[in-house]
């Protein structure tokens, strides 16, 4: 009787964690109207060894900033970007960098994007 109420709850608690992750996903795929919208961010290549496409799409056209981090969290890159409406590109040169693991984020007013890129 108990295995069948832990069972129960269970299996209530996990179809309530889907349907939120479902909703929540849903609200994130659509832009808000009146926002500086970011989305489909990606670097590539990734891994690389001289340089990286930072590619995202926009809404809008708006000004955000792009910087990259060492692990430490100390901003090693800055660059302010306008962006356009659709597809947009950053490139990134290691130049002296070593190789390793870095944090890159896009900033805009309402949001940052973060993830990660390694050079060989």
């Amino acid at each position: 009787m108990v295995r069948k109420l832990l069972l129960i709850l269970f299996l209530l608690t996990f179809s309530i964690a889907i349907t939120a992750q479902s909703e929540e996903a849903k609200s994130n795929s659509y832009a808000e109207k009146g926002s500086n919208n970011i989305y489909e961010v990606i670097a590539s290549p990734n891994p690389f060894s001289v340089a990286t496409t930072i590619k995202f799409k926009a809404d809008k056209i708006f000004t955000l900033d792009f910087y990259v981090k060492d692990l430490l969290g100390n901003i090693i890159y800055t660059q302010k970007v306008k962006t356009k409406i659709d597809v947009n590109a950053i490139p990134f040169s290691r130049e002296e960098l070593e190789s390793g693991i870095y944090i890159y984020s896009l900033k805009t007013e309402e949001k940052v994007i973060s993830k990660r890129i390694v050079i060989k």
